[in-house]
């Protein structure tokens, strides 16, 4: 069963990395993952976008904290990957 967030298609961590590093292959795994795991410790604290609204991981992760909106200019996502969290994540 597919699982979703408000538009968004939640991903494991791993396979999220995976995928970005099929597109991004001189990308570092690395690095990626600590970017990831940055824009995690940073949602799970409660940081929020400059608008208020909650921050986006996956695109914080790459442009800094901001929500889906704010980062990307459009108004809501449409199955864009969101990284699915859980008590180990």
């Amino acid at each position: 069963m597919e699982r979703t967030k408000r538009g968004f298609k939640l991903i494991p961590k791993d396979e999220y990395v995976d995928l970005f590093l099929k597109a991004n292959a001189s990308d570092c795994r690395r690095d990626v993952i600590a970017r990831l795991d940055d824009a995690i410790a940073a949602h799970r604290d409660g940081r929020r976008c400059n608008c208020g609204e909650e921050i986006w991981i996956v695109g914080s992760a790459e442009a800094g904290y901001g929500c889906f909106t704010c980062i990307t200019g459009d108004s809501a996502p449409n199955n864009d990957y969101e990284i699915e969290l859980s008590p180990a994540t």
